[in-house]
């Protein structure tokens, strides 16, 4: 117990796991944590005294399903192992931290999800500015960059960090970092790591570089001063083991089209909005990869969608090379079936924290690589010869691994038996006199029975007793005398003689020497691995990049996705554009539907229709299909012209937040106003529905001005579509040429209707909500007297207790009266009776006007 304690006085704030044998034991007020967490028993040490100490343990073999779940609650847990075996009249045995493990550090794959990164950030405010970071230690991806608060808000709203790092009372940075689903743990580190001159320090001692101008935050101090405080405190808690940590990417928001947090959410890209339904995630639709890596390069792409319209081509051609050549997209696919996570097998690997059968695994997607190379030799396209000539690099850990691992080596390093014999001389020497005691034993079990005459006799081990020599009961009379007795068994007697004891001694001193040998010579392996990291990483991109682009061809392929026409204008054309995810979802054709924007003659359309006649899905597949065309992938659509986009704004559904006490409409109004303060005129906006969560009147009067809004404004006029049940908006489009009408079309049998999910240009009248609540189930009753009262308000007639008419508040949109009107402006003490003649009859004309 002084032993552990020493221990975690030095990690007071962990979770402390002591081995003890077979077991990890917790104790004290860990050990209350963990019974509580993982829900295992907790009982004592030294129950019978006056103060026992709280005990819980779990298996040393199941310990990472365990110590995944504590990092799932946020827990930081100290691993301290035995580093020395048990022996004779020694009762203390010496152990050593082993590994420190964070929820965002960790590398052990059963905490990881192998499709998505794992992200610990840090941040740091200073007055209105911001420098951020973002590190994935599993794959070494490393990102950094500096913006003002707000910007910096919309650019890391999008991501789930699992882990963040922030200076001490650091209440900005921790609002920075926070994700939506509150399952971040926050490190609070001393204010002096964040500056600028420490994080610069930090940055140009680990990459080895005189400055930090190859990174491209040279003038970003912020940016250096986060990624410094973050990459010293990863290394502070892991050690060594960061080799694979080869590079620093600069966050450069124009290179990509931004897509914030509610953008995201409401497009459902990654996520579902309602429960765990992930099949209605885009996400789950277009990711036909076959690796890890690919997975998260995937996801990559279309979190952050490229404004480089090279960029954007060539992985069109890439794809569009493999549409065209089938032959070789089933090979691509066939040679990238079960390769191997390259990137996560490093990681593991620099950090010392490999097992042998993950050389192995590396040392196997070392050899495939050049067949994947192989399995697009014919296609002429950069992307596709770039990522080939990657895969082709050459590296001498595939010949290493080779050499010095056995094929049919043990998962762990303590049951030896790891290196091949001939690839170091200290160690064959070790083989040999293992070997050799072990051939001497198994030659005394004949010698012995040809001395002693018992032909039954057996020379067996156990790791209690160690060699033993059995005599069955029947043969008892036969042993000889200098068969010391060990062990009595039903049948037997189990013996050892001196000269046993000793070669035990000598076999056993051998395998220990020759695994601890073992353990030198793998970590000495690792190393060199690590140190090809860079070039092994670029393997791995390769591999990701092709696997990434068979996967699109793939689909487009299987879903008749056509290439996009992707340009510097600011157009968006599409005909026969569908959703991909409601088309794969529905038991029924996917009727699609055309859309045309374009800024200079057509900048906002206005969509009418009944609820459930498509109006929200034409917007989002108009978004979907625009942020997939950024991606570099093939669209669901007959054809598609996209102009580039700095960003794609959604103000779609109803939603509330409870915790920070605002209302639906509340909630409304702030992403309404974000989209108003930052939309510009290369920005595609959805509204769906904006002003419903309040009265008629306002939400009408909201919706009109905002409209005008993203009109009138010179710097600010986004291709917009507008999806409303206000069918007062529709007269936009008399007042402003950009602003066009189009419907839901329906068709009307009998008192039901059908929907045609056509949209199609015109304005829309009707509601259809009662015909909508019919179809969802109302009961009947409610339905006829709703249709009552629908046809009292339209007779002009009040609801049932209403006010009299004149007491009710007018619409503002009410529709002009000529007659009303030439009524008031006559002036009666001037017309002449062949005037009033005259105004009679054109009174009549306004009259019969007005009533058609």
């Amino acid at each position: 117990m002084v032993q552990y304690r020493e221990v975690k006085k030095r990690h007071p704030d962990a979770i402390l796991f002591f081995q003890v044998g077979d077991f990890y034991e917790t104790f004290e007020d860990d050990a209350r944590e963990i019974s509580r967490i993982l829900n295992i028993a907790l009982t004592s040490r030294d129950r019978d005294s006056e103060n026992p100490v709280p005990l819980a343990g779990v298996p040393v073999h199941a310990a990472e399903t365990y110590i995944s779940r504590l990092l799932g609650a946020g827990k930081t847990v100290v691993v301290c192992d035995q580093v020395e075996q048990p022996t004779a009249g020694k009762k203390l045995v010496r152990r050593e931290v082993v590994d420190v493990v964070t929820p965002g550090t960790t590398l052990s794959p059963s905490t990881l999800d192998e499709r998505e990164n794992n992200f610990v950030a840090a941040a740091v405010v200073v007055r209105e500015r911001c420098g951020f970071a973002m590190l994935d230690l599993s794959t070494g991806e490393f990102d950094a960059g500096e913006n003002t608060l707000a910007a910096a808000e919309n650019i890391l709203a999008g991501y789930r960090f699992r882990e963040a790092v922030v200076p001490r009372g650091g209440e900005e940075a921790k609002r920075l970092l926070s994700t939506g689903d509150g399952d971040c743990s926050f490190r609070e580190i001393d204010d002096w790591r964040f500056g600028a001159e420490e994080g610069r320090r930090v940055l140009l001692e680990h990459f080895a570089v005189e400055n930090l101008v190859c990174f491209g935050i040279d003038d970003e101090p912020l940016a250096a001063a986060a990624a410094g405080a973050l990459l010293g405190w990863v290394g502070e808690l892991r050690g060594s083991g960061l080799k694979h940590i080869t590079g620093l990417r600069r966050f450069a928001t124009s290179d990509t089209l931004f897509l914030d947090a509610e953008t995201l959410r409401n497009l459902e890209l990654f996520d579902p909005i309602r429960g765990g339904a992930v099949e209605s995630t885009l996400v789950y639709h277009v990711d036909r990869t076959l690796t890890a890596p690919g997975a998260r390069v995937l996801r990559s792409w279309l979190r952050h969608p490229s404004r480089a319209i090279a960029a954007i081509e060539a992985r069109l051609a890439g794809i569009d090379a493999l549409v065209s050549d089938q032959i070789a997209l089933r090979a691509l696919r066939g040679a990238l079936g079960g390769f191997p996570d390259v990137e996560r097998l490093l990681a593991r690997i620099s950090a010392e924290k490999a097992g042998p059968r993950e050389l192995l695994a590396l040392s196997d997607a070392l050899g495939r690589a050049p067949q994947i190379a192989d399995a697009v030799r014919g296609i002429d396209t950069a992307i596709v010869l770039d990522a080939a000539s990657d895969l082709r690099l050459e590296t001498g850990s595939y010949e290493l691994i080779r050499r010095s691992i056995e094929p049919g080596s043990p998962p762990h390093l303590r049951d030896g038996g790891v290196v091949r014999r001939g690839f170091d001389e200290r160690l064959d020497r070790l083989i040999d006199d293992s070997e050799g005691g072990k051939r001497w034993v198994a030659a005394l079990q004949e010698s012995e029975r040809k001395r002693t005459g018992i032909s039954s006799l057996k020379v067996g081990f156990n790791r209690v007793f160690g060699y033993y020599i059995e005599v069955s009961r029947a043969h008892a009379d036969k042993v000889p005398g200098n068969y010391a007795a060990r062990q009595t068994l039903v049948a037997s007697q189990r013996y050892v003689t001196a000269e046993l004891k000793e070669r035990e001694q000598s076999i056993l001193l051998a395998e220990a020497r020759r695994v601890e040998l073992e353990k030198t010579i793998f970590a000495g392996i690792c190393r060199r691995i690590a140190a090809e990291s860079a070039t092994l990483q670029r393997i791995a991109a390769a591999s990701a990049k092709l696997d990434v682009l068979a996967g699109l061809a793939d689909l487009a392929i299987e879903r008749h996705w056509c290439r996009p026409a992707v340009d510097d204008s600011n157009d968006l054309v599409i005909v026969g554009g569908r959703h991909p995810v409601v088309e794969a979802l529905v038991d029924r054709e996917f009727i699609p539907n055309d859309l045309v924007l374009r800024p200079d003659e057509r900048q906002v359309i206005v969509i009418t229709g009944p609820n459930m006649g498509g109006k929200s899905t034409f917007i989002r597949q108009a978004a979907i299909i625009s942020i997939l065309a950024h991606a570099g992938s093939f669209v669901p659509a007959d054809r598609a012209e996209i102009g580039l986009m700095d960003r794609v704004f959604t103000r779609v559904g109803s939603s509330d937040n409870l915790a920070k006490g605002q209302s639906t409409f509340l909630v409304e109004m702030g992403e309404t106003a974000k989209i108003l303060h930052n939309c510009t005129s290369r920005s595609l906006v959805l509204l769906d529905e904006v002003g419903r969560g309040t009265s008629t009147l306002d939400g009408l009067s909201l919706a009109w001005a905002v409209t005008e809004f993203l009109i009138e404004n010179e710097r600010r006029r986004p291709k917009t579509l507008f999806a409303t049940h206000y069918h007062e908006l529709t007269r936009l489009a008399d007042l402003y040429p950009g602003v066009h009408n189009m419907r839901v079309d329906v068709k009307e049998w009998g008192n039901r209707i059908i929907f045609l999910y056509r949209i199609v240009p015109g304005a829309c009248d009707r509601s259809y909500g009662i015909h909508v609540a019919q179809l969802a189930g109302l009961p009947a009753s409610v339905i006829r007297r709703a249709g009552a009262i629908l046809d009292s308000l339209e007779e002009g007639e009040q609801l049932p207790g209403d006010a009299p008419a004149a007491a009710r508040q007018p619409s503002l949109f009410d529709a002009p009266d000529p007659l009303r009107d030439r009524l008031l402006a006559l002036d009666t003490d001037r017309v002449t009776p062949i005037d009033a003649l005259r105004l009679l009859d054109e009174l009549r004309r306004l009259a019969l006007e007005t009533r058609r």
